[in-house]
């Protein structure tokens, strides 16, 4: 069970979604605290109930905020989607849940909220667990519509002409355009490096003279893999990297943690076990 832990789980860094979430959980958590009084809330019965559960929903909005917006933006490299697991999401959860009752208790015992300061932990800690579950309720609901969406796009690609693919491989170059149509990436096959899963998003890695720049697309690298497939040079080194042969100088590390080094790259590209030999007899024929 505990293996599961590592697997990825794609970090939401929608800046807008996000955005949007907590807005609608913070208002919806004060819409039902005065629905449902909880401990005795009554903003009607006096000034300071009613601050109170403005409080709440304050406090959750900052936290939220804080928590989705500012500390990635801080800390990229640790909320990067493509490094996410199902660990570090328990984590963060954890934490937000840790935060949002040190929030909801200081702000009950600032407004001296009789139905609170006994008990005043246990009882910001319930009332901390329904904008926790309301906001990933909305994440994984917004997830859920996007493995839809791609589900339902990779089926009608199916269906499609070559012409009007988003993705083609003509005349030695790579034309990848996002699924909103808005990006597009077009760049020679021999210049592109690396292109890896990023949640529901991809990242090229392609070189520009003597520097090597990175471009992100929506797109699934599933579909991307299915029209470069064309291309002996491009193969899949890990369940979320297609890289292209050319471009990697050697083959490193021991197992299980192998890797490629890449001239101008500033991290290794890993490759999965049952890939090593194939890569070593690759370059061995070359």
């Amino acid at each position: 069970m505990f293996e599961n832990l590592g697997q990825s789980y794609p970090f939401n860094n929608n800046f807008k979604h996000n955005l949007r979430t907590i807005t609608l959980v913070s208002m919806g958590f004060m819409l039902i605290s005065l629905y449902f009084q909880p401990f005795g809330i009554d903003f009607l019965a006096s000034r300071k109930d009613g601050y109170f559960v403005l409080a709440l929903g304050v406090v959750s909005a900052l936290t939220l905020l804080f928590n989705s917006l500012v500390l990635p933006g801080l800390f990229p490299r640790v909320f990067e989607s493509s490094r996410w697991t199902i660990r570090k999401e328990l984590i963060w959860n954890v934490w937000q849940f840790a935060t949002l009752i040190i929030g909801f208790s200081i702000s009950a015992l600032i407004l001296n909220i009789t139905g609170m300061l006994s008990l005043t932990i246990f009882r910001s800690g319930t009332l901390a667990l329904l904008p926790l579950i309301l906001f990933n309720l909305m994440n994984y609901n917004s997830a859920l519509k996007t493995k839809v969406t791609n589900v339902i796009d990779s089926g009608r690609s199916w269906f499609n002409d070559e012409d009007i693919n988003p993705i083609s491989v003509e005349h030695e170059r790579v034309h990848i355009q996002s699924e909103n149509g808005k990006e597009v990436f077009d760049e020679a096959l021999k210049n592109v490096i690396l292109i890896q899963s990023a949640g529901n998003y991809i990242e090229i890695f392609y070189r520009n003279g003597d520097s090597v720049r990175r471009q992100i697309i929506r797109q699934t690298l599933s579909g991307v893999e299915k029209y470069l497939s064309v291309f002996p040079d491009i193969l899949k080194c890990h369940r979320r990297c297609l890289v292209n042969t050319n471009q990697m100088k050697r083959l490193g590390g021991i197992s299980p943690n192998y890797t490629f080094e890449v001239d101008g790259l500033d991290f290794r590209i890993p490759v999965s076990r049952h890939k090593v030999a194939e890569f070593r007899k690759l370059f061995s024929g070359k």
